[in-house]
C-alpha cells in the first residue's frame, strides 16, 4: 500500500492513494433484521455467533452504526448515499433515476455482483389501494449497476415465492429449477463464493453485496434445524426458530470469508458486515446488560442500532471504533475505498469512513439524521412520519422531545428544557440546527385523486388539446387578458412578465424588472395589479396605469412588511383582494401569520387569517363569495379549497371546505372564472397535474391535464371566449423543463345546459 500526504501550506487531510491493481476487492454483506443484541461481540448472550465474532476480533467493530428502522428506507439509503427526504417513493421501490454504489464502482472500473433480497422493483400486492401508481415502477436489478445477480423477489410481491426452502431465485435472467431440496441462503452463498473463484484472476477488482434474507420473518427452520428433515415442517413457523436462523446467519458469513481466504485474497478483500434495521419486535433476545426486545419498525435504539465489522488484513487495525456512522456512509466509503474518492460537489449525504478504517486523519460524522416514513405501501399504513437527529448520547425528535439515550434508550423520560443540562441545552440546539436544516417532504399519496368529473365530456371536449404557444419560461405565473385580447403573464424567476398576442402568435416582453410579480390581474380601466416579491425582494402589490410605470398599491399592513403576495382578485365594488402566503425567500419576516387581504382606500384590510397558506383567489360576480385555495406545502399541510361569505365591510366569514387534495398532492396554485362561474383550478404535479373545474358549491365538474405543475390559468378576449390559457411546466418527470403557456379551447356549455343534462 502507498500512502500519500496531501498538504497545503497546513496539513488539511490524509488519503490514501491506491494503484488500481493495489486496490481491494470488497465483500459488503448486510443482514436483514438484526440488532446489535444479536451478536455475541456486542454483548449478546442468546445466539452462537463464532464466525461474526472472529471477524470483529480480526476487524474493527463499530459501537455506533445506525440504520432506518425498516428495511427499503435503509437500502435505498445505504446504495444511493442519499437520505430518505432526498430518495424515497414508496415502500419496496428504488427510484429507477437513482444512481447505486453498482453503477460507481461500475465506472471506477470493478467487476460487480449481488447476491440475496433484492424487492426494489415492485411491492404492493395488486388489489392494495393505489397499487397501480406504483407496482413494478421501481429499479430492474439488470439496470441497477451489477455485471451478475442471484436474486429473490426481482419482481412483484405477489410472484416472489420462497426465499428459504424451495426457493424462487432469478439467477442472471433465468429462474433456478429444481430447487425442492434447496434452501435460498445456501444457493446464494454458493453463488458469492463461485463468483469469487470466477473473478479473483481478472484485472479487475471486485465487489460483491449480499442483502441477505436471514434472520427475516418468516421464522422457519433451517437446514441445522431438526425439523429440517421432514419436508413438511419447512415452513413451519415459529419464533422459536429465530435462534437457527441467527446462527446459520453466522455460518453463512463465515463460508463467505473462508473462500475469500482459501483463495488467497485475505489482504485482498475488504469485507463489510452491516444490518438494515434492529431485530423483529416478536424477540427478546439476552444481552449481557439484561433482556433487549427487539424494535425492527421503531426508531429507538433497539430498532435503528446496528452491527457494523470491517476486516482487511493487513490494513484494518483490530479494534472498536466510537464514531458515528450511518446508512449514508457506505457509498462514499466504498469509492473511497475503490481509490476514487467522491467530489465534494457530488451532492451525497454520506461521510466517508474510510480514513478510520485504515487508520488515517479524516472527517467524522457529528451527528444521524433520520427520516423516516415508509408510506406508502402495503401494511405500512400502520407507520407514522418520524424525524430525529441524534449524536452519540443525545437524539431530537422533530417534535421537540430530547432524550438521553445513554441512559434512557428506550427513550420514555424526555428531557425538559427546564431541567436540562448545560450539555443537554448544548446538544438540543446542535441537533435542531440540522433538523431544521434538512427538507421535510411528504410521502407521495396513496390512493388516485378522488375526483369525479361528472360533466367532463361537455366542458372539455374529446378533439381539444393542448397547445403549447410559448416554452422559454423558467417559471410561468399569472396569466390575465387585456382589452384587446393579448395575454399577460409573469416569469418569477427571469423577473419578466411577457405579452401573448394570440392574432400573430408572438410573444413579447411587456415588463422587465418584474419584481418576480406572481399573481396579475387587469381591471376596466386596463391597469395592470401584479403581486410582487415572490424573490423576497419588493414584496408589494403594484399598480401600472397605461403607459406608465408601476406604482406601489400597498406593501404592508399597520405598519408591519406584507410576506409575499402571491395572487389577486377584483371585486365588483372596486376592493382589490390579495393572498399573501409566506413563499419566496427565507428572510426575516414581520407578520405572524398569512392573511388574505384588501385594498380599499389605499389602505390595507385584513380579510380572514383563517387559511393557512392562501394562494389562489377568486371574487364572484355579484360581489357576496370569495373562493380561496389553501396550498401548505408543508408537512401535513392543508391543500383545500375553501369559500367564504363577504361581508359588506370587505371581512370574510362563514369559511366552507371544498375540496381537499389531500397529503402529498400539490394543491391549487391559481384560479379564474367562466362565464357561467364555474371555477377552474391549476393544481397537481405529475399525474395529478390539471386544471380542475368546480362547480360554486364545490360540485366535481371537469379535469383537463397538463404536462406538469402547473400555476394559473385565464379565459381569452372577446375574440376567443373558450379558450383557456395555461401556465404550466411544460414536461413532466423533468426538473429542468422549462415552463410556458398552454392554450385549449373548450366547449360553450353554459350552466343551464349542465343542469340539463
Amino acid at each position: 500500500m502507498r500512502f500519500l500526504l496531501v498538504t497545503c501550506g497546513l496539513l488539511t487531510w490524509f488519503s490514501l492513494s491506491l494503484e488500481a491493481g493495489e486496490r481491494p476487492n470488497i465483500i459488503l454483506i448486510m443482514a436483514d433484521d438484526l440488532g446489535v443484541e444479536g451478536l455475541e461481540c456486542y454483548g449478546g448472550k442468546s445466539y452462537a455467533t463464532p464466525r461474526l465474532d472472529q471477524l470483529a476480533s480480526q476487524g474493527l467493530k463499530f459501537e455506533h452504526a445506525y440504520a432506518q428502522p425498516l428495511c427499503t428506507n435503509t437500502r435505498v439509503q445505504l446504495m444511493t448515499g442519499l437520505y430518505n427526504n432526498r430518495n424515497w417513493k414508496y415502500f419496496g421501490i428504488l427510484d429507477p433515476d437513482s444512481r447505486t454504489f453498482g453503477h460507481y464502482l461500475q465506472d471506477a472500473g470493478y467487476q460487480t455482483c449481488i447476491a440475496g433480497k433484492w424487492q426494489l422493483q415492485s411491492y404492493d400486492p395488486p388489489d392494495y389501494p393505489g397499487a397501480h401508481l406504483r407496482r413494478d415502477t421501481g429499479m430492474r436489478v439488470d439496470q441497477a449497476g451489477f455485471d451478475s445477480y442471484a436474486l429473490w423477489h426481482i419482481g412483484h410481491t405477489d410472484d416472489k415465492g420462497s426465499r428459504y426452502a424451495r426457493p424462487l431465485i432469478n439467477r442472471n435472467g433465468k429462474f433456478i429449477e429444481d430447487t425442492d431440496d434447496l434452501y435460498g441462503p445456501d444457493l446464494w452463498v454458493n453463488f458469492i463464493c463461485d463468483y469469487v473463484k470466477g473473478a479473483k484472476d481478472s484485472s479487475k477488482p471486485f465487489f460483491i453485496y449480499y442483502p441477505m434474507a436471514l434472520p427475516h420473518w418468516p421464522m422457519v427452520p433451517t437446514p441445522d434445524s431438526k425439523e429440517w428433515a421432514d419436508p413438511s415442517r419447512r415452513d413451519e413457523e415459529d419464533t422459536r426458530y429465530f435462534k437457527d436462523m441467527v446462527e446459520y446467519m453466522d455460518q453463512c458469513v463465515g463460508r463467505i470469508v473462508d473462500c475469500v481466504d482459501e483463495q488467497q485474497l485475505t489482504e485482498d478483500t475488504l469485507i463489510l458486515f452491516y444490518s438494515d434495521n434492529g431485530t423483529h419486535q416478536e424477540i427478546t433476545s439476552q444481552t449481557e446488560a439484561g433482556p433487549v426486545q427487539g424494535g425492527k419498525g421503531l426508531t429507538t435504539d433497539a430498532g435503528t442500532h446496528v452491527p457494523l465489522i470491517a476486516r482487511w488484513p493487513g490494513t484494518i487495525q483490530p479494534g472498536t471504533n466510537s464514531n458515528l456512522v450511518d446508512s449514508t456512509d457506505f457509498l462514499p466509503t466504498l469509492m473511497e475505498a475503490a481509490g476514487q474518492p467522491l467530489a465534494e460537489n457530488a451532492n451525497l449525504d454520506g461521510i466517508s469512513f474510510f480514513p478510520q478504517l485504515t487508520g488515517q486523519p479524516g472527517p467524522t460524522r457529528p451527528w444521524v439524521f433520520c427520516h423516516y416514513d415508509p408510506r406508502p405501501g402495503w401494511d405500512k399504513d400502520q407507520f407514522d412520519h418520524i424525524r430525529f437527529a441524534r449524536d452519540k448520547r443525545f437524539k431530537l425528535y422533530g417534535n421537540g422531545e430530547l432524550y438521553d439515550v445513554s441512559a434512557d434508550p428506550l427513550e420514555q423520560h424526555p428531557v425538559a428544557e427546564v431541567d436540562a443540562s448545560t450539555t443537554a441545552t448544548v446538544a438540543r440546539e446542535k441537533l435542531q440546527a440540522v433538523l431544521e436544516n434538512m427538507p421535510d417532504p411528504e410521502p407521495a399519496p396513496r390512493d388516485p385523486l378522488h375526483f369525479n368529473a361528472t360533466a367532463q365530456t361537455q366542458l372539455v371536449p374529446h378533439n381539444s388539446s393542448l397547445e403549447l404557444v410559448w416554452d422559454e419560461g423558467k417559471f410561468t405565473e399569472g396569466p390575465v387578458v387585456r382589452k384587446d385580447g393579448a395575454i399577460l403573464f409573469s416569469d418569477v424567476r427571469q423577473k419578466t412578465i411577457f405579452c401573448y398576442d394570440p392574432d400573430t402568435g408572438k410573444t413579447k416582453v411587456f415588463r422587465k424588472h418584474s419584481g418576480a410579480a406572481n399573481g396579475l390581474a387587469m381591471t376596466a380601466q386596463q391597469e395592470l395589479i401584479a403581486c410582487e416579491g415572490a424573490d423576497g425582494g419588493n414584496r408589494r402589490v403594484s399598480i401600472t396605469q397605461p403607459g406608465q410605470r408601476p406604482k406601489t398599491l400597498v406593501d404592508n399592513w399597520r405598519g408591519k412588511k406584507l410576506n409575499s403576495p402571491n395572487d389577486v382578485a377584483l371585486a365588483p365594488n372596486g376592493r382589490i383582494y390579495f393572498t399573501d402566503p409566506r413563499y419566496g425567500s427565507s428572510e426575516g419576516r414581520e407578520l405572524s401569520f398569512e392573511g388574505v387581504y384588501f385594498v380599499q382606500d389605499g389602505q390595507t384590510h385584513l380579510a380572514t387569517r383563517e387559511v393557512e397558506r392562501p394562494n389562489g383567489i377568486l371574487i364572484s360576480a355579484d360581489g357576496q363569495t370569495a373562493y380561496v385555495a389553501d396550498n401548505n406545502n408543508e408537512y401535513g399541510g392543508a391543500r383545500k379549497l375553501y369559500r367564504f361569505a363577504i361581508q359588506d365591510d370587505g371581512i370574510f366569514t362563514a369559511r366552507k371546505e371544498l375540496f381537499d387534495f389531500g397529503m402529498g398532492r400539490r394543491g391549487i396554485d391559481g384560479m379564474t372564472f367562466d362565464a357561467a362561474g364555474r371555477i377552474y383550478a391549476t393544481a397537481g404535479s405529475g399525474i395529478d397535474a390539471g386544471v380542475y373545474v368546480f362547480g360554486p358549491n364545490g360540485e366535481q365538474l371537469a379535469v383537463i391535464p397538463v404536462p406538469n405543475l402547473p400555476t394559473n390559468c385565464t379565459f381569452g378576449g372577446e375574440a376567443e371566449p373558450h379558450a383557456l390559457y395555461i401556465t404550466a411546466q411544460t414536461k413532466r418527470d423533468s426538473d429542468n423543463a422549462p415552463f410556458g403557456l398552454f392554450r385549449i379551447e373548450l366547449s360553450p356549455s353554459t350552466a343551464d345546459e349542465l343542469r340539463k343534462e
